[in-house]
């Protein structure tokens, strides 16, 4: 037998599958128009401690019965980005946030973002943040808010086309989910 030498594992985790806490480095806005010549407004964010080639992208979505954008509205609230103020409804039962959608007000904020591995292998953000648990000026999010939205978002991934690709043991609907890629490996 003989002594021998190897290089130790260095790897920070950071593209595993599942959630991960960033710091958003830089934000762009811009909008998006299809064939039919529909625009979608969308901010792509880029985090520290990841190349520039692995962007987020949020497109704006908006309720179906109400029109209103909520997609754009949750990143600058999760973010607590560019928050004015807490106003009162006319109600007086439902808070409203006042706030500056500059995106230069995303950067240098923490959010947590879902990382999944696309069919090629590849890790990517899926397009549904949570927030951190962190106390702002206006507003706070506590351990258990945290916990509710990543579910949430779960949920959302699994409902999207981007859930057949490989999610290395993360949970989705409390419920953990195998290395499977497509439901068609099920024997069930």
């Amino acid at each position: 037998m003989a002594v021998k030498t190897m290089p130790m594992s260095t790897g920070t985790g950071q593209y595993n599958a599942g959630w991960h806490e960033v710091t958003i480095r830089h934000a762009t806005a811009d909008v998006w128009t299809n064939p039919k010549g529909e625009a979608r407004r969308y901010i792509d964010l880029l985090f520290e401690g990841y190349p520039d080639n692995m962007n987020l992208r949020i497109y704006e979505a908006k309720n179906s019965e109400t029109g209103e954008e909520f997609k754009l509205v949750n990143l600058f609230r999760y973010a607590m980005a560019g928050i004015i103020d807490v106003l009162n409804d006319p109600t007086g039962k439902k808070p409203i946030l006042q706030y500056d959608d500059d995106v230069t007000n995303l950067v240098e904020t923490r959010i947590n973002v879902f990382v999944y591995k696309n069919k090629d292998g590849y890790s990517e953000f899926f397009d549904t943040v949570a927030p951190v648990e962190q106390e702002g000026e206006h507003y706070s999010f506590t351990t258990d808010q945290v916990t509710s939205l990543k579910a949430s978002a779960e949920k959302g991934f699994s409902k999207s086309s981007k859930s057949n690709h490989i999610t290395n043991g993360t949970v989705a609907h409390g419920v953990p989910v195998t290395n499977t890629v497509s439901s068609e490996e099920v024997p069930f």
